[in-house]
């Protein structure tokens, strides 16, 4: 392999492609050809099994050898918890703010294990990950449960703890939201925050997590869309200000820095295609990456070629870029070839699921168990992806299976997102006959429907009926339906704490987490 000499070959290792699906089509080689891009970022569109993504992987650095270009980085945004791209032949650990729960720094680093090691073995070798924003703010609409608590401390400890367990299984983390997207009431995939605090509270909070991350050699960095006028007028990934004079002067930063994805509304509807490139750049940018059309990618990339060839940005930018890439590849054996997919290791699945058995907590006094006959009615409100930084998965199918098994005598209503009438009159006219209904919310402070539809269920209880309410992402939710009998805490909604939840229900498991944030008094 070569080292790129031209312009073209130099701009397009400063870009990530993405295509859809999970199979490399001709379009998406048409692209992929063109830009001859430094790596790949997958979506769950991309995956649908263990063995298609190692088959998929393995095609894509093929690719990249033939065209005579330097091993492709290929990502994922696998936080764990509500945000992760693994099918269900893999295993998804809980996520950070269940692990600061849990209190165990050491489960924290085997959850990041886990996860490296099945990402490795399928040719994925940059996560996405982990979150490091501080979430002081509770009505924070998309960093919630990804966040590990709502101090610096609790972040520090586990997002470190998470990237040496990435590490150690040569996986590149990548920490995010650069320069933390923590305390703000607006998603960028949604518009355009704003956090207006002095430069003082921001090295305090809102930086002093990355300082912690970049001490100990972090490789790469994500930058976030948001404004900080105490810094620049534009969202961090466009600011010189943030990422060379804060991020690379001040902080010492020598690593990679990517952007987050260019197509999230911060962004995509108040900059334009070619302009947000070039901004990106000029600022000190290493790698972009969006969720977007192949010919939007295109687009930028000859923004950025016509760019360098009119002199509105210095090559030196793109070899400098190219210079950190190839270091990262050394530092982590990326030139190495994906070796054959070895048979999956359930010890994987038996340790996450360990895990995620003491990331429940319990708010209040003792949770008594639901008898296994007991008549009893769940009512499980789904939720479907408000942004692309989640992904679907049959959440309801997991609670509906593991509670046939162990609660036999429980019906289980599954909601969808939005129900009609129907859906939502078929829980209600189920709870007379109930001793215990559990109602599971997923982020019902979001979603005001979902307390609706529970006070009706709740109202139609008989009178001696026990309320477990079940607050199943956002801690947030806690409160929210009133007085109840019992509020658990699961900090997310991955495949393991579903089936470990069921658990605490029957009695299997004691809850056993402490809540890692201050909670909302209602």
């Amino acid at each position: 392999m070569t080292t790129p000499l031209t312009t073209a070959e130099l701009v397009g290792q400063s870009m990530m492609l993405r295509f859809e699906g999970p199979v490399f089509t001709d379009e998406a080689k048409a692209a992929f050809r063109k830009i001859r891009p430094c790596g790949v970022i997958f979506f769950a569109d991309n995956i649908t099994s263990r063995e298609q993504l190692h088959a998929l992987t393995g095609e894509l650095q093929d690719e990249a050898l033939t065209l005579g270009l330097p091993s492709l980085l290929i990502a994922a945004d696998q936080e764990a918890g509500i945000v992760s791209r693994l099918p269900a032949d893999m295993v998804t650990p809980p996520g950070a703010m269940a692990l600061t729960a849990r209190g165990h720094r050491s489960d924290t680093e085997e959850a990041a294990r886990i996860t490296g090691v099945q990402l490795r073995e399928c040719g994925i070798n940059v996560a996405f990950a982990p979150v490091v924003d501080v979430n002081n703010n509770p009505a924070n609409p998309v960093i919630r449960t990804r966040s590990f608590g709502d101090t610096v401390e609790k972040v520090v400890e586990g997002s470190l703890a998470t990237i040496r367990g990435l590490t150690n299984t040569r996986v590149v983390s990548c920490v995010k939201h650069f320069p933390g997207h923590g305390d703000t009431s607006v998603d960028s995939h949604l518009g355009l925050p704003v956090i207006d605090h002095p430069l003082e509270r921001l090295r305090e909070i809102e930086l002093a997590p990355f300082g912690a991350a970049i001490e100990v050699g972090v490789p790469a960095v994500m930058t976030t869309h948001i404004v900080f006028p105490v810094l620049d007028e534009h969202p961090a990934t466009l600011s010189r200000a943030i990422l060379t004079g804060l991020l690379r002067e001040e902080l010492g930063f020598k690593g990679v820095i990517f952007t987050d994805s260019l197509s999230m509304d911060a962004i995509d509807t108040r900059y334009g295609l070619e302009d947000t490139a070039v901004r990106c750049k000029a600022a000190g940018v290493d790698v972009l990456e969006s969720n977007e059309s192949l010919d939007k990618q295109l687009v930028r990339f000859r923004a950025l070629v016509a760019a360098v060839d009119d002199g509105s940005l210095s090559l030196d930018l793109f070899t400098a870029t190219v210079g950190r890439l190839e270091s990262l590849r050394a530092a982590y054996g990326l030139a190495e070839l994906t070796p054959p997919l070895p048979p999956a290791d359930p010890t994987l699945r038996a340790e996450a699921e360990r895990i995620a058995a003491g990331t429940i907590a319990v708010v209040g006094g003792p949770f008594v168990p639901i008898g296994a006959d007991e008549p009893a009615l769940i009512v499980d409100f789904q939720r479907l992806r408000s942004s692309e930084a989640e992904d679907p998965f049959n959440r309801g199918g997991i609670i509906r299976e593991e509670a046939a098994l162990q609660l036999p005598g429980t019906r289980v209503a599954t909601l969808s997102h939005e129900p009609g009438e129907e859906e939502a009159a078929s829980a209600v006219d189920a709870a007379p006959l109930a001793r215990t209904i559990v109602i599971m919310t997923r982020d019902a402070t979001d979603f005001p429907y979902q307390v609706e539809i529970s006070r009706r269920v709740i109202d139609a209880a008989g009178p001696d009926a026990r309320i477990v309410h079940v607050a199943l992402r956002g801690a947030y939710d806690s409160g929210i339906l009133g007085p109840v009998g019992d509020t658990i805490l699961t900090f997310g909604d991955p495949a393991v704490t579903l089936k470990m939840l069921v658990g605490v229900l029957s009695g299997q498991f004691e809850p056993t987490a402490r809540v890692p944030v201050s909670l909302p008094l209602r």
